[in-house]
Order: C-alpha cells, then structure tokens, then sequence
C-alpha cells in the first residue's frame, strides 16, 4: 500500500558537491528507518532539486505532504523561504494539506549527540577532564533567536560535565568568532582543548575550522589541541526527527521545556528529574534571589594589571626601560587609566627575565625587551591576544 503521507526533507545546500552527497546519503539512511513514509528530498538553495520544483512534483501524487527543515535551528529560511514558495504551492493545489515541522532545534537528545562526538576524543577521567577546555562552534546565523538557541545548547552540554571550560563560537556571519574564541581559550591555560563543530555535515566550513585549529595548534604547541567529528547520522539525530514528525502529524510541536532539567533526563544532570524536585529547586531558587543584594564599586575597574620584575637581574636586562616604554605606549593611546603597570620585586624565575605578568589573565611572559613593548600592548591589552613568543613556558 502506498504511504498516505509525503515527507520533503529540506536542506540548505552546498556548492560542495561532497556535503550535498552527505546529505542525501542521510536523508536514505533515515528512510530506511521510516518505510511508513515516503521521504524526498530538496535544498533551499546552492543545489537541485529546489524546494518548489520537489514541491510541485510530490503534489503531483501525494495530497498529504509535510515538510521537514533538516536544519539545526529555526533561522530565515525557515521563517521566510518555505512560506513564500508553500504560498505559490497552496495556490495551484488549495485542496492539499501542508505542513511544515520544527527544526531540529534545542532537544536533549542533540545534546547528547553532540556529548557523543566530545566523548570520542575525550579521557573519561574526571581529573584530566577538568583540565580539558571545549569550544562548540555553529555556523553562525544573521537570526538572533538561532543564535541564541545554540548558546542554549552549548549550556545545556556544559551543565552536565567537568570540564575546565565550554565556549560557544561561530565560523562566520557574528560573533564570537573561532579565531577570537582560541586566543581567549590560550589564556584560560587548559592542558588540552577540544574544538567541536556543531553542524550535520561537512563541507568549506569544516575545513576552515580544521585551518584555524591547526594554525592555533602550532602557535600555542603546549596545548593538545583537536578537532572533534561533526554530527553527521546518527539513531539520536533520527530519533529526533521522528519526534519532530510526530509532532507535526498529530499537531502538537515541543513546548520549550521539553529540555528542562526536571522533566528531561540530560546527561549529567539526571538527578533533577522530578515533579517534587522541581518544587524544591523553584522554592530555593526564590529564596536564593531573596538574599541576594547587588554590591556596588565606587572606583574605576582596570581592565588589566601588569607586573614588571625590577629584581636585579631583571633590571640589569631593561625592565625599567620596559616598564617607561609600555607606559608612554598606553598614555600615547589614551588608555593608561584603563591599564596599571607595577614594579615588582623578584618572581622566582631569575636568570629568564625580564619577566611580565598581566592579570587577571595569570598570563607570564619571560626575555621581554623594550622592543618587545608595543607587541604587548597593541596585542595583549589591548585585542586580548597572547604574544605566544614570548609566553613563559610555566604556562605549559
């Protein structure tokens, strides 16, 4: 018997052929899974067939069609190329019924996906893994609710593991970009940094991605640094998209607590499912915001503050001069109220000075010159970038 409901299965596209291939290869993978269902597929753009073309064709045959955005989050072209050309659709067939699904969106399932990929390069000893910092990077998206969404996501992996830190990153279109996340993940010092792409296939981006990491890896080489898989098919992606489908058949779609920690069991965080728990948490999270007060400074916050070692080796190797220059740089700015440099007394690491320490990043530079002074503050103070050069190796 024929299936009574057409599912289209919409992805962006790709001018790499390759990622177009990965694609398809998944939407019949999943078709396999579903042979209740009659799955299509079509690209928004960049590839063939084209989102009204499929469209148009599967009318043709099927009354009953659902259009499933393989996307993982609800960006513009979900919220406006799908209507305008379902508009043209509905014209031509009005006794139809279409409907459009969710995006994958944020489900604790994907974040336990994109646990799966973590895991793979990652010691499964709570130790080294508080040494191990993690940066997830999306595409990047002009929506700001897509955007949002993701950094959900990133929370919600990062809630339920030990990491020393998890930041959230983008490859293009805003910010913060991968680049600008690397430097300030070089400061932060873990032992090994894993870099996870938040997307469902390969492509340009990827291997972008895979340049950065390389170039961050040989630039900082006391940092393990790798780059994980990226999504690709999986049962937890499938299972996903069956909810998805569900929901849209029957007409009920996913209320956003279907990830909250109390109803849905995320990983790391299982102890919290409950309706009585959840009473408990909300009564002291209230009086935990009861007691709260905010606590306000009467002076002006520096935005770093920097030590220069006046020992006597220090000094006989320049540092007076060091400190005078990277002073006459900052007034020369109009920023040395942002920034204090002090003299310091002996650091401990006679015989490799001079020696420099800015903090709050706890970042210590050894053999600095006064030639060295106007890389430390156009990079370091000022752009928040790690002069790797000169970085001591107690960094390591």
């Amino acid at each position: 018997m024929k299936p009574k409901i057409a599912v289209l299965v919409l992805g962006h596209g790709s001018r790499e052929e390759n990622s177009n291939l990965e694609f398809v290869s998944l939407v019949k993978a999943y078709s396999l899974t579903r042979p209740d269902l009659k799955i299509f597929h079509a690209y928004v753009e960049l590839a063939k067939p084209d989102l009204e073309t499929a469209l148009r064709e599967i009318s043709e045959e099927y009354s009953n069609i659902i259009i499933f955005p393989l996307f993982l989050y609800t960006s513009g072209h979900i919220k406006n190329d799908i209507p305008i050309v379902l508009d043209r659709i509905k014209s031509e067939f009005p006794d139809h019924s279409f409907k459009i699904t969710n995006s994958l969106g944020i489900h604790s399932k994907m974040v336990s996906l994109l646990r799966k990929r973590a895991e793979e390069f990652l010691p499964l000893n709570k130790e080294q893994s508080s040494k191990t910092g993690v940066i997830i990077v999306n595409r990047g998206s002009s929506d700001p609710d897509a955007n949002g969404d993701f950094y959900k996501t990133v929370r919600l992996f990062q809630e339920g593991n030990h990491f020393s830190f998890v930041l959230p990153s983008f490859i293009g279109i805003t910010s913060p970009l991968l680049p600008e996340t690397l430097e300030m993940a070089s400061k932060l010092r873990p032992e090994k940094l894993l870099v996870v792409p938040y997307f469902l296939f390969g492509g340009k981006l990827i291997q972008k991605i895979s340049s950065l990491v390389q170039n961050f890896s040989e630039k900082f080489p006391w940092i393990k640094t790798e780059l994980t898989s990226y999504l690709g098919p999986d049962p937890e992606l499938f299972s996903v998209m069956n909810e998805r489908i569900q929901d849209c058949i029957s007409g009920k779609f996913s209320l956003p607590c279907d990830t909250c920690e109390y109803r849905a069991q995320l990983p790391g965080l299982s102890k919290k499912v409950g309706g009585l728990k959840a009473l408990l948490w909300s009564i002291r999270h209230l009086e935990t915001h009861n007691q709260a007060a905010p606590h306000l400074f009467p002076h002006r916050n520096l935005q770093k503050h920097i030590f220069v070692c006046e020992n006597i080796d220090c000094a006989s190797k320049g540092s007076s001069a060091l400190v005078a220059r990277m002073r006459s740089i900052l007034k020369l700015q109009g920023r040395h109220l942002d920034f204090k440099i002090s003299r310091s007394s002996c650091m401990g690491r006679c015989g490799e000075g001079p020696v420099v320490v800015v903090y709050p990043d706890g970042v210590w530079y050894q053999k600095v010159s006064v030639e060295d002074a106007d890389d430390l503050v156009s990079e370091h103070l000022l752009q928040d970038r790690l002069v790797s050069r000169l970085v001591d190796n107690i960094m390591q």
